[in-house]
């Protein structure tokens, strides 16, 4: 029986997998092919035990995917201590230092608030990644002679020795692996343990913003999959892999995207979601306004923002005379409920709840979804901040604000919502002109007068979203995904030799 093994590398790489059509997809190959299906957790790290039992029972009773633990915490002095340099110093060093030699718009901004004297109040503001100290930049944090020392010293075998992940893949011998983030300092270790013995290895890029701000990606691997023809661009120019090592996969998360009517109400039907029309008793002639809420530190200033829109819909300043906001909460925010509670007063004001990353279940997200396509499908206009959803919106063609102000909160402009926008790939996305920039109450409301007047404004700006950042093909990312592991698996057991 032939075998593949999967290290998601994170939950955002498993929503996309395992939430969306590719689940099936294994599980049909697993059936039809013979082909076992192995999933390594849902985290580069161990994830807990009452998590990990249910996750299996989910797994194995309705996937036939087998799953199991590749790793857990270091335990000798030795081992913790190699963990600490390897995590903790090199990784990051290696991320500072190719985000400098390559000059990223991201690194610029990194270093413009590490550079700046921020205020006590203002600290709340501050993301984890926002303060790179100096020193994983000294000396000489251009040299290349330097990244390069580092870069062996990170992958090398004395960094990569992981004794669970050795005797696993001695034990399960897969004939092909799948790394779902080439960028995490773990997946170095599987690289280097796969090629000790002759695995093939194949990884993805785990999201669209990751290749020029995350670092270097794993050098010598057997295929490289990404969502889009910008991001097959980066890792030629920037990380120099081989354009016949690279294969445009799409991403699963918006396969739903591509059906149509009749196929989405025999999703829902199928999976027994709640029709969201029904879930937040939207009439027919409702024009609805979908705003994606973001974190408290990202999405500065949102409750005010929402207050003002709020109080125009009520007061009947916007062309439609009948509109209904639905509030949709961002899936690591535990906040949500009660920093938005106080919108329920409005009779026009719908809460949505996405489910917690933190507690993962495949079903559940993949309920949450079909609900979103199928909202954005009715939807007139999306407001969100500097987000993947912009993506998500052009895919249904719905016309997106990007909010650029923090509404009536004031805060550094280093920690700006503005400023944030400063970073590689969201001014790439912005560069095709499919989203209008909102950097005050005014603008905001000349805004969504003027896509609710004419929501074809700026289409064609939003077509070229789609095309060059959800990466959309004849055939959706779970086909292509599914076509790259049976045809590395015939490669990998002797069934034939690729195209030259």
């Amino acid at each position: 029986m032939k075998k593949v093994l999967i290290i998601p590398g994170n939950t955002f790489v498993s929503r996309n997998y395992f939430s969306s059509p590719m689940i099936e997809n294994l599980k049909r190959i697993s059936v039809k092919d013979n082909i076992k299906i192995i999933v390594a957790e849902i985290e580069s790290n161990p994830v807990p035990n009452e998590t990990f039992d249910k996750l299996k029972e989910i797994f194995e009773d309705d996937y036939n995917v087998q799953f199991v633990k590749l790793i857990k915490n270091p335990e000798s002095f030795i081992e913790r201590l190699i963990w600490y340099l390897k995590n903790s110093f090199l990784h990051k060093a290696l991320t500072y230092r190719f985000n400098e030699i390559n000059n990223f718009i991201t690194q610029k901004r990194f270093k413009d608030i590490t550079n700046t004297q921020i205020k006590k109040d203002d600290k709340k503001y501050l993301w984890d990644s926002d303060i790179w100290p100096k020193y994983f930049g000294f000396p000489f944090p251009k040299s290349k002679l330097i990244f390069k020392i580092l870069y062996s010293l990170f992958s090398s075998t004395l960094f990569s020795k992981n004794k669970i992940i050795d005797e696993n893949l001695k034990n399960l011998k897969p004939d092909l692996v799948i790394l779902g983030d080439i960028q995490n300092s773990v997946s170095f270790s599987y690289f280097k343990l796969c090629k000790k013995y002759k695995i093939k290895i194949c990884g993805n890029v785990r999201t669209w913003d990751h290749l020029t701000k995350n670092g270097p990606v794993i050098n010598g691997l057997d295929e490289y999959w990404v969502w889009n023809p910008i991001m097959k661009e980066e890792l030629i120019k920037f990380h120099k892999i081989n354009i016949d090592k690279i294969y445009e996969v799409g991403s699963p998360q918006f396969d739903y995207y591509l059906n149509n009517k009749e196929a989405n109400k025999d999703l829902v039907e199928y999976f027994k979601v709640k029709n969201p029309e029904d879930e937040f008793s939207l009439k027919n002639d409702s024009s609805i306004l979908f705003f994606a809420t973001n974190r408290p530190h990202r999405g500065i200033g949102e409750e005010s923002i929402i207050h003002h829109i709020c109080e125009n819909i009520a007061l009947g300043a916007y062309p439609d005379k009948d509109i209904t906001i639905i509030l949709r909460s961002h899936p690591y925010d535990n906040t949500f409920e009660k920093r938005f509670e106080e919108f329920k007063k409005y009779p026009f004001v719908r809460l949505f709840s996405s489910p917690p990353l933190t507690n993962f279940i495949p079903s559940e997200f993949r309920e949450d979804m079909i609900k979103v396509n199928l909202l954005l499908e009715r939807t007139k206009l999306v407001i969100c901040g500097q987000s993947t959803f912009a993506i998500d919106s052009a895919c249904t063609d719905t016309p997106i604000i990007n909010i650029s102000f923090e509404g009536d909160v004031k805060v550094d402009e280093k920690l700006s919502v503005k400023n944030r926008y400063n970073v590689d790939h969201y001014q790439k996305l912005l560069s095709f002109n499919g989203t209008k920039i909102a950097d005050s109450f005014k603008s905001l409301d000349e805004m969504i007068i003027e896509y609710l007047k004419d929501p074809t404004i700026d289409r064609q700006g939003r077509n070229l979203i789609n095309k060059n950042f959800a990466g959309f093909s004849e055939k959706p990312s779970s086909e292509r995904i599914t076509e790259r592991i049976l045809l590395n698996l015939m490669v990998a057991t002797g069934g034939f030799e690729p195209p030259t």
